[in-house]
């Protein structure tokens, strides 16, 4: 199964549209109460990267799709080892392979669910760089320090997405925040925008699941 989300960016020869397949405004206000004191929501989660990826952008994605989730109250626990667990986490694969959406130009990452309701995320350095550097093909080690920066908080976003779909067990999107389905790419490299956080219907569909599970 595979959910999309659409980015468009202007160009000076009319609208590129970028698809992110998976299925990368400001922070909700939360009243105050017992939910603001409850323990946050654990989502384990494996990551695995191409040998290409460099250090600096490995923790810009990490620090981005945490960030993003803490603000939700989900805590990401990144899961090292390759230990069997029986609560098995989201796998998520960065890679430089292309990852198919048909019908739609440059794909960006896909989440693939599985019958035994496991699942993978993948997402695709290539088309990562196309946002960054309009250069798919340039080595990673040729990129200043700023733009690996900038390419992990772009897959960061990116992963962020695909973890909504993921848990929030649906492939339908919002009409704002973090689950839109359509982004300008200038945004989604904008390292100023605070337009990439879960909206509130789905925070609220998150607290309720998360309230049930503690009554069980």
């Amino acid at each position: 199964m595979v959910t999309r989300l659409r980015m468009t960016r202007l160009s000076r020869h009319g609208v590129l549209i970028l698809a992110i397949v998976l299925g990368f405004c400001g922070t909700v206000p939360r009243a105050a109460g017992k939910a603001d004191v409850e323990s946050p929501t654990v989502l384990k989660v494996r990551l695995t990267t191409s040998n290409e990826l460099s250090a600096m952008s490995q923790s810009a994605l990490i620090n981005e799709a945490e960030s993003i989730w803490r603000d939700a109250r989900v805590q990401l626990r990144w899961i090292r080892d390759n230990r069997t667990d029986e609560d098995r986490p989201l796998r998520i694969v960065i890679a430089r392979r292309e990852v198919n959406a048909a019908g739609h130009q440059w794909p960006v990452a896909e989440l693939l669910r599985f019958e035994d309701h496991s699942a993978i995320a993948l997402a695709s350095i290539t088309a990562a760089l196309r946002i960054v550097e309009e250069q798919p093909e340039l080595p990673l080690g040729g990129l200043s320090s700023m733009r690996q920066y900038k390419l992990g908080v772009v897959l960061g976003r990116a992963v962020a997405h695909e973890i909504g779909h993921y848990l929030l067990q649906s492939n339908s999107h919002s009409p704002y925040g973090l689950m839109r389905a359509s982004i300008d790419a200038r945004e989604f490299a904008d390292l100023r925008t605070g337009a990439f956080r879960l909206d509130r219907e789905s925070q609220a569909f998150l607290a309720a699941k998360a309230l049930a599970s503690r009554s069980e």
